[in-house]
């Protein structure tokens, strides 16, 4: 046991498109930082900062961290307390996975100071149920990539079962971040279909395994097709002025393929790897939403490392 740990967990991606609640990436790009103190008494405190961390709440049972922490320190039987900081490097309602973030590096830490030598794999349910926290529901396709790195697919949620997808060749992204507000993920969920046509099924399993073909073969072309959404986004495109234009004008400047992040508003953008290729569809994107005048962030990325214990700066 140690009395003081810090972990980072990256930015993530989920759903890509056809992908819903399955498949995730962790991305270079952003990172929360989680410090964990072993302290006397019993229970979890948590302090907060950094972007919109104003917003987090610090009640460890409505923080994704939070439940974490405290799952884990049952699970040690150790009477003691724990008080956790939580840096923002992601803003919550981004889509770019805030919380998940928040609750893998939460895990990560807490797993080094109480010394229970879990691994990363059997730290994903337990980050899956901080989830909770957030979007009501023990969610896996952002925690996962959080924990583990790079491409992630939920291969089961009852129980629990992840699978690292292996990734071949140059894969990048340019992530639009538009200014449209925060949106709640528990209220993006409740405006999903709960019953879909047979032709929209077809449709998407046709996208997905496309998706998943062309993140192991590292075919773009492939992945980028596989990107499309004949369900999910159309449900909550009108949430987002703007979104229909930056897609279509990130498609003509020469993107692969261009989803929703998550329950957005961050579009995740594929494309190829050249620096001319990511300028066009970066200033395309931004173009578009400044027509409907919202001003948008562009950052390039690509998938990256999860969850790890660092000491001093995050790099």
């Amino acid at each position: 046991m140690t009395s003081f740990s810090r972990a980072l967990a990256p930015a993530t991606s989920a759903n890509l498109g056809s992908g819903f609640d399955v498949l995730g990436v962790a991305l270079d790009c952003l990172h929360d930082v989680v410090g964990v103190e072993v302290v006397s008494g019993e229970g979890v405190r948590i302090e907060a900062t950094g972007k919109g961390s104003r917003s987090v709440p610090i009640d460890p049972g409505r923080n994704t961290a939070g439940v974490v922490a405290k799952e884990l320190l049952a699970a040690s039987r150790e009477r003691r307390g724990l008080k956790l900081t939580i840096e923002k490097g992601i803003a919550p309602g981004s889509g770019l996975g805030s919380s998940a973030a928040s609750a893998a590096a939460a895990a990560v830490a807490v797993n080094e100071s109480l010394g229970l030598g879990l691994s990363l794999m059997e730290l994903v349910p337990v980050a899956a149920r901080g989830e909770v926290a957030s979007a009501g529901a023990p969610h896996a396709d952002n925690v996962a990539p959080a924990l583990l790195g790079y491409f992630t697919l939920v291969r089961s949620y009852d129980p629990i079962d992840v699978v690292q997808l292996p990734s071949r060749g140059v894969v990048e992204f340019v992530v639009l971040i538009p200014s449209i507000g925060k949106k709640d993920t528990a209220a993006m969920r409740a405006v999903l279909p709960r019953s879909i046509e047979l032709s929209q099924l077809v449709y998407n399993v046709g996208r997905v395994a496309s998706l998943v073909a062309g993140i192991v073969t590292g075919d773009l072309e492939l992945m980028g097709k596989g990107m499309s959404d004949a369900v999910i986004e159309s449900a909550r495109s009108h949430f987002y002025p703007g979104l229909q234009d930056a897609k279509e004008e990130v498609l003509r400047s020469g993107a692969k393929g261009v989803a929703l992040s998550g329950a957005g508003p961050s579009l995740i953008v594929l494309v190829g790897s050249g620096q001319k290729s990511k300028d066009a569809v970066a200033s395309a994107g931004i173009a578009a939403f400044a027509r409907h005048g919202i001003s948008c962030e562009a950052l390039v990325t690509r998938p990256g490392p999860g969850a790890r214990l660092i000491r001093g700066d995050p790099a």
